[in-house]
C-alpha cells in the first residue's frame, strides 16, 4: 500500500491496537486457523480498508485535541513561548523570541511586561509562531527530529482518544480468550490460546494506566521542543517543506 509514514504509524497502528483484542480471541478460540485472516486482511486492504482505518485513528484523537490542551493549559508550543514558564532557560528563550521575530513577517513577540499585560493577545502571537513553525518543517528529510516526535505525539493522541471504546474491546476480547482457554480445560489448552489471553489482559492493564493525557502530553512537549528548535536553522522568507514532504497533524 502507498501509505505515508505518518499515517501508518499515526493514524492506522492506533486503530489497529484497538482492535487487536479481538484478533486475540479469534485465535484463543480458533488457534488452528488463525494464519488465515491474513488472506482476508490481504484482500481488504487493497479495498480501501487502510485508508478508512487511517482516517478514524485522527479523527477520534484530533476532536478531542481541544480538551488536552484545554488540561494543560494551553498549546505545548504556546507554553514554552510565555515568558512566564520556566521550561526552557532565559536565554534559549530569549533567542527563539528574537529569531521568531525576524521570521515572521509583520510580527511582535511580545515582551514579558505586554504578555502580562493582555495574555491572551500574547499567546495569539504565539499560536501563530507554533503554526508557522510547523508549516516550515514539514520537510521530514530536513528535519528528520520534528517529524520523529511529531509521529510520536500523534500515535499518542490518536490512541488515547480510541481509549472509552478501546476499553470495551479490550474487556470483551479478555473475556473472550479465557473462556476459550476454560472451554479447553480437559484437555491441554493449546499454548497459542494461553499466549492469546495474557495479551489481552496485558493490552487492558495499558489501555487503563498507561494511555493518559499525561502520557501524551510528554510526547506533546518533546514536539514543542523539536519544533522551536527548528527555527535556528531557519531563514528569512524560507520554508522547509517539499514535495516530498506528507506529514499532516
Amino acid at each position: 500500500m502507498n501509505i505515508d509514514t505518518y499515517s501508518l504509524k499515526a493514524r492506522l497502528w492506533p486503530v489497529l491496537l484497538h482492535y487487536l483484542p479481538f484478533g486475540f480471541a479469534v485465535i484463543a478460540w480458533f488457534p488452528e486457523k488463525f494464519a488465515g485472516w491474513g488472506l482476508l486482511l490481504g484482500v481488504a486492504t487493497p479495498c480501501g480498508l487502510t485508508a478508512l482505518l487511517t482516517e478514524l485513528g485522527r479523527d477520534q484523537g484530533k476532536n478531542k485535541e481541544p480538551w488536552l490542551f484545554e488540561r494543560w493549559g494551553g498549546m505545548p508550543t504556546t507554553q514554552l513561548l510565555r515568558h512566564g514558564d520556566t521550561t526552557l532557560d532565559t536565554n534559549t528563550k530569549t533567542r527563539y523570541h528574537k529569531k521568531l521575530g525576524v521570521l515572521i513577517p509583520g510580527i511582535e513577540m511580545p515582551s514579558a511586561r505586554k504578555e502580562k499585560a493582555s495574555p491572551l493577545a500574547a499567546d495569539q502571537i504565539y499560536e501563530s509562531c507554533g503554526r508557522f513553525l510547523r508549516e516550515s518543517t514539514r520537510d521530514k528529510r530536513r528535519f528528520p527530529l520534528v517529524f520523529k516526535e511529531v509521529v510520536s505525539y500523534g500515535f499518542r493522541r490518536n490512541l488515547w482518544g480510541m481509549k472509552p471504546s478501546g476499553l470495551i474491546v479490550a474487556v470483551i476480547g479478555l473475556v473472550a480468550s479465557i473462556v476459550a482457554v476454560v472451554v479447553r480445560l480437559s484437555d491441554p489448552a493449546p499454548p497459542a490460546a494461553v499466549v492469546a489471553s495474557i495479551l489481552n489482559l496485558l493490552l487492558l492493564v495499558c489501555w487503563l494506566f498507561r494511555i493518559t493525557p499525561d502520557w501524551i502530553r510528554l510526547a506533546g512537549f518533546a514536539y514543542a521542543r523539536a519544533l522551536l528548535a527548528a527555527c535556528e536553522v531557519l531563514k528569512p522568507d524560507e520554508r522547509g517543506h517539499s514535495p516530498a514532504a506528507t506529514r499532516a497533524s
